[in-house]
């Protein structure tokens, strides 16, 4: 007959079952979630020219497009010239679209446009723009940025990248 020691078993189990129930609350490594990040200076004509900064995931983000200075190459309402546009909004859930080194994300936005009318400086504000943002993947000279305002009939690029990057996950 063999005779085990009960002392050494009653260790062995609770130990082996301790084990297993960290291994099992240990997080599993996840692949990163699709994603899109970027900043720089956008190259381009008179007017096109901007810095941008924005992040988005399928669980949405922010952007941010200011065209401080040298935006008066296009036509807003009856002003004779824009001075500076910035555009700053929260990306829609669910709006990300990737398509290798191609993304696309939407959103609603502020708007805040400075210009001159009849000799006058004058602002607007508009509230709840919708924007489109679309970018390919790079750094100076390979990243391009594309700015989509459709409710005011406005599109800004695609240009180039003149600095900084835009990274793309998916």
């Amino acid at each position: 007959m063999v005779r085990t020691r009960p002392g050494r078993l009653a260790l062995v189990v609770p130990t082996a079952l301790a084990a297993m129930l960290v291994l099992a609350a240990m997080p599993v490594a996840a692949a990163p979630a699709p994603a899109v990040r970027g900043g720089g200076v956008v190259d381009g004509d008179l007017g096109v020219t901007s810095q941008l900064g924005f992040t988005a995931s399928t669980n949405g983000g922010s952007f941010l497009c200011v065209m401080a200075g040298r935006s008066g190459g296009f036509e807003f309402e009856t002003w004779d010239e824009i001075l500076q546009m910035q555009v700053q909004g929260r990306v829609t859930p669910g709006t990300l679209e990737i398509d290798g080194t191609w993304s696309q994300f939407e959103g609603i936005a502020k708007i805040h446009v400075v210009g001159v009318a009849g000799g006058e400086v004058v602002t607007a504000t508009l509230h709840d723009v919708r924007f489109v943002s679309i970018q390919e993947a790079g750094g100076a000279g390979v990243a391009s940025h594309e700015l989509v305002v459709p409710d005011l009939g406005l599109r800004f690029g695609p240009e180039k990248m003149a600095s900084g990057q835009i990274s793309i996950w998916e």
